[in-house]
């Protein structure tokens, strides 16, 4: 999503006490600071964060982390977090390639990409979030169980993932480059819908 800097982003997330801006502190301890054992979902990418929060209503027994680099996006996001009244959501302004100073080995149940930047050219594919780099990275956070939900408009990036994943030997759990609608279902993925745009989604371990 790409819009004007906000110059009130970070002091608004900053002061809602909803955003960590030195997750560092938690690695490994992610479960200290939700104070509860309870399963965590990492939302990488969460733009608006429409998708999470509505899972996170329907699921108050589960922990939502959700991350975008963007602080102008995230406080969207953090409206919508505080209308709701979530307690167990918190929102991570960060760049994606600090995400091994923020999470320990096996730390993540489960993990979401929903319609990340495609970067189509080929001097911008290493910055993909399904790219091999950062399933690699993705691999020592996640638990053995873990799984990771995918979902794009794009088909080019929806095939490329599916050799990528191949690549660090991930297995896919299903697949498909015409998928139905979930319940829960993003303004993304609404736009696109009624764009007559087939979503592809991969649901796959690492």
């Amino acid at each position: 999503m790409r819009m004007r800097k906000k110059w009130w982003a970070i002091p608004t997330l900053y002061d809602s006490g909803r955003a960590l801006f030195w997750p560092e502190e938690y690695k490994g301890k992610w479960h200290d600071y939700f104070k509860n054992n309870n399963k965590i979902v990492l939302d990488i990418g969460c733009g608006s964060g429409e998708y999470s929060l509505m899972e996170a209503k329907l699921n108050p027994c589960v922990n939502y982390i959700l991350w975008d680099r963007d602080p102008g996006v995230l406080v969207y996001t953090l409206e919508n977090l505080l209308k709701a009244g979530l307690k167990n959501v918190v929102l991570i302004p960060r760049d994606i390639k600090d995400i091994e100073n923020i999470f320990g080995e096996e730390e993540i149940d489960f993990m979401t990409i929903h319609f990340p930047n495609p970067w189509p050219k080929n001097t911008q594919n290493h910055r993909r979030l399904t790219h091999t780099n950062k399933l690699l990275q993705y691999k020592k956070l996640l638990k053995k169980d873990g799984i990771i939900d995918f979902r794009t408009d794009d088909l080019e990036l929806y095939n490329d993932t599916l050799n990528y994943i191949k690549k660090v030997g991930g297995n896919i759990i299903a697949h498909s480059s015409d998928s139905p609608a979930t319940d829960t279902i993003s303004h993304y993925e609404k736009r696109f819908r009624s764009l007559n745009i087939p979503i592809k989604s991969i649901r796959f371990k690492l």
